[in-house]
């Protein structure tokens, strides 16, 4: 019996780590570039823009009990404005850089990041169709002088677009212009003739 508290604490601590770590991932398979524009491409690096899923915000349990007991039972987990930080890999998974999107919980503005031309690998937090948060890897096109902007919080409608213009969440929400799937970046040097 002298044991049955120490234990129960240990597995509810258990089961508590289980359910943080538990968010599910996906892999996206449609790559996302940059708008389809008429004019040629620039020269230089290209950039990449993610809104990411939202940080939440820190909870305050006597407010969110409050809340509970006088909207009956409407309140929603609230966000900070800052999107969540990502990760940028080569295709063969070789790290590239951590982005951490935001300057501080008060920035609503995601990262600029300076790319060079070619393929990649993004890993970042995704709000899926039900609302449900997601770790997806998806393959994102940089192209010389131009932004790749990829919307993973939803929200985003496109104007005047036909389906295969646009890559997609398994759900069917829209992340962003599809790019046709080029020559992966890799942190290599190519070879010297």
């Amino acid at each position: 019996m002298k044991y049955a508290i120490p234990f129960a604490m240990a597995a509810a601590a258990v089961i508590g780590l289980a359910g943080c770590a538990s968010t599910p991932k996906l892999a996206v398979v449609e790559p996302v570039g940059p708008a389809p524009t008429k004019g040629a491409s620039g020269s230089g690096d290209g950039s990449l823009v993610i809104y990411s899923a939202r940080i939440p915000a820190e909870r305050d349990l006597n407010q969110d009990e409050w809340l509970s007991e006088n909207d009956f039972g409407t309140t929603t987990l609230r966000y900070e404005p800052a999107h969540s930080p990502y990760t940028v890999y080569t295709k063969s998974g070789e790290y590239v850089e951590k982005v951490s999107n935001a300057f501080d919980e008060t920035d609503a503005t995601p990262s600029v990041v300076a790319l060079p031309a070619g393929a990649y690998r993004v890993e970042a937090q995704a709000l899926n169709c039900d609302g449900t948060r997601l770790l997806v890897t998806l393959p994102v096109v940089i192209e010389s002088g131009q932004t790749t902007v990829v919307h993973l919080e939803g929200g985003w409608r496109p104007q005047g677009y036909v389906n295969n213009d646009v890559a997609k969440l398994p759900c069917g929400r829209i992340i962003g212009w599809r790019a046709p799937e080029g020559e992966f970046a890799s942190t290599a040097q190519p070879p010297v003739n």
